[in-house]
C-alpha cells in the first residue's frame, strides 16, 4: 500500500504530479486505487502477500547507482538534475510550484510538530496566514492526502518522515519558481500597502490636530511610506521557526 503523500519528502512536485502517476498505473491490474482510513491509497497487488521491510533505499530506484545515505532521496544527484530540469520546463505550462510549495509545507509542518497538531499550531509556524492555512488544510482533505484525528481538531498524515535537510532541499528547489510565492508576495504586497495607508493617515491627522502645514507632512509620510513599503515587500522570506 502506497500514499502520495509518503513520495513528497523524495521529490520535488506536487501532489497532483504523483497522483497523476500513480492514477496512470492503475491502467494496469496490478495497482489498485482505493481508500484506506480515510487517504487515498494505492495497493500493489504482487506486494500483497509479501513480509513488510523497512524502506531504506542503497541504490537509485532509476540508474541503480549507489546513493549517500545522508540524501533521502530514491534517486542518485544526476538523475535528481534530470528530473529538475524537466520539471523546470513543465512549470512553464504548468501551475505546479504553487501547489507543490504550499503542500510541502504543510506536510513537513503535520509530520514534525508535536500532537496534537492542530490548525493554529501549523500557522504559527507557517508562511502563509492563518485563513490561507485553514484553507489549504480543507484542500488537502478533499484530496485525501491528509485527514482529521477522529474527535479532535487536529491533522494526520499516513505513514511518513520528512525530516528537515530533505524539506529544506525541496523547498529551495520549488521556491526558485516565481509562481511558487506568488501567494507569499500577495500577502506581502497586502501589507505594504497597508503600512503605507497607516502612514499617510497619520499624516493627516496630525496636520488637522498640531497645525503642521499639510503638504510638508504629506511629503515626508509619502517619503517614509514608500520606504517602508518597499522594505516589506523586498524582505528576505520568513523561514519556518524551529520545531521545538
Amino acid at each position: 500500500m502506497l500514499h502520495a503523500a509518503q513520495l513528497l519528502p523524495y521529490l520535488p512536485v506536487s501532489l497532483r504530479i504523483v497522483e497523476q502517476t500513480l492514477d496512470e498505473l492503475c491502467a494496469s491490474d496490478r495497482v489498485e486505487k482505493t481508500t484506506c482510513n480515510g487517504f487515498n491509497s494505492y495497493i500493489f497487488k504482487e506486494s500483497i502477500d509479501r513480509t513488510p521491510h523497512h524502506f531504506s533505499l542503497v541504490n537509485c530506484v532509476y540508474s541503480n547507482d549507489a546513493l549517500d545515505d545522508h540524501t533521502f532521496s530514491a534517486v542518485s544527484p544526476q538523475v535528481r538534475a534530470t528530473i529538475e530540469s524537466e520539471l523546470a520546463n513543465l512549470s512553464q505550462s504548468a501551475p505546479w510550484p504553487a501547489e507543490a510549495v504550499k503542500e510541502h509545507e504543510l506536510i513537513y509542518l503535520i509530520n514534525n510538530l508535536p500532537a496534537p497538531v492542530t490548525t493554529s499550531n501549523i500557522a504559527g509556524h507557517s508562511r502563509l496566514p492563518f485563513k490561507n492555512v485553514e484553507i489549504h488544510l480543507e484542500q488537502l482533505k478533499q484530496h485525501k492526502a491528509i485527514d482529521n484525528i477522529e474527535g479532535q481538531i487536529a491533522w494526520e498524515l499516513p505513514p511518513l518522515r520528512y525530516p528537515k535537510a530533505a524539506y529544506l532541499r525541496n523547498s529551495t528547489f520549488i521556491r526558485k519558481f516565481p509562481g511558487a510565492i506568488k501567494e507569499e508576495l500577495e500577502v506581502r504586497l497586502i501589507k505594504a500597502l497597508s503600512s503605507a495607508l497607516l502612514v499617510l493617515l497619520a499624516c493627516a491627522i496630525l496636520a488637522a490636530t498640531a497645525r503642521i502645514p499639510f503638504p510638508f507632512l504629506f511629503i515626508g509620510g509619502l517619503l517614509i511610506a514608500t520606504i517602508i513599503a518597499f522594505r516589506i515587500f523586498k524582505a528576505a522570506p520568513k523561514p519556518i521557526p524551529e520545531i521545538k
